[in-house]
């Protein structure tokens, strides 16, 4: 089984056919940064439809036993998910709603500051929002929608997994005191405190080989890669440790705009270089198969490599996909 906990390709049946070849068992994609809800339902609809018109090669991923039955029928489970807050316009009424339509996973923030937290563009004195971000973790918890902090900031993250009465998520990011901080995004980057916490509560991190977050940037190779694995299952336990590519592909100059500024913005906040190539070496999702002979390689046993490869996820899947006390 091999789940990639984030990419936000253009949808198409290019990329779904490159998942098969990759033997990605389930994708977690992103139907949402800015949006508000009507503009991210549109969205959800456009997914549903990309379903039923490429049924050989997808299903969606609604429940860990969805993937399951993907690892069985050679399919890729698709499991939507936010990068932002935003489309529950601070109601809470919405979170059920989009439950409802499929969404499973959702960041409190993306990089800036909203209603639920601050993001990793703030200042660390700014943190969970103690009326709508606290309600807010909880009525996650309740319908059944996993928690995401990869784009949250120090305070917001520890303040997210004291909240929650489920495990936190962090789909996508690398420990920064590994990759350090020359790469272009190091602050997005999570302190080995972050990943102790949430390990401690049952979440996993996705790590990626995104240029602007990877060890060596663009020049990451799968032994960098492999390094940066083994300190994080050596510090948090293989049982927290899962894979992520934020992998983006087909999106022009216009969505990146998009995902830097919003509407909130004339030009970006935070200085970012334009598109970068992810390595060589991943190729679209195949040098999966290269981390993972590697990681045999280098001692890991059979079981460690099923849990860093999906296992680990489709762990808290299980739990966290699923409604909580009706309180």
């Amino acid at each position: 089984m091999l789940v990639d906990a984030l990419q936000f390709n253009k949808p198409a049946r290019e990329r779904f056919e490159e998942w098969r070849a990759a033997g990605l068992t389930a994708v977690h994609v992103t139907v949402a940064i800015w949006e508000d809800s009507t503009e991210t339902m549109r969205e959800v609809g456009r997914w549903q439809r990309h379903l039923a018109e490429h049924a050989d090669l997808l299903c969606e991923g609604r429940t860990a036993d969805d993937i399951r039955a993907a690892d069985r029928d050679g399919r890729t489970a698709v499991v939507l998910g936010f990068q932002n807050s935003s489309p529950f316009e601070d109601d809470l009424d919405l979170v059920g709603a989009f439950h409802q339509a499929g969404v499973r996973i959702a960041q409190l923030t993306y990089n800036t500051q909203n209603s639920a937290g601050a993001g990793c563009w703030e200042a660390d004195n700014a943190g969970l929002s103690r009326t709508y971000g606290v309600n807010l973790i909880r009525e996650m918890n309740r319908v059944g929608m996993l928690v995401d902090i990869s784009h949250c900031n120090e305070r917001t993250s520890l303040e997210a997994i004291e909240t929650s009465e489920r495990p936190v998520m962090i789909t996508h990011a690398n420990p920064r005191a590994f990759v350090g901080e020359d790469v272009e995004l190091a602050f997005r980057n999570k302190s080995d405190t972050v990943l102790k916490e949430s390990a401690q509560q049952g979440g996993v991190v996705g790590l990626s080989m995104y240029p602007r977050l990877a060890p060596n940037g663009q020049a990451c190779t799968v032994a960098d890669f492999c390094d940066m694995v083994a300190y994080t299952a050596e510090l948090i336990g293989v049982e927290h440790v899962g894979l992520a590519s934020d992998y983006y592909a087909g999106q022009g100059d216009e969505e990146l705009h998009w995902w830097r500024q919003g509407r909130w913005s004339r030009k970006p906040m935070v200085p970012i270089s334009g598109q970068v190539d992810f390595p060589e070496w991943f190729a679209a999702g195949s040098g999966y198969a290269d981390v993972l002979a590697e990681l045999r390689r280098r001692g890991f046993g059979e079981r460690e490599i099923e849990l860093i490869s999906g296992g680990n996820w489709v762990r808290v899947f299980d739990e966290g996909f699923r409604p909580g006390p009706q309180g």
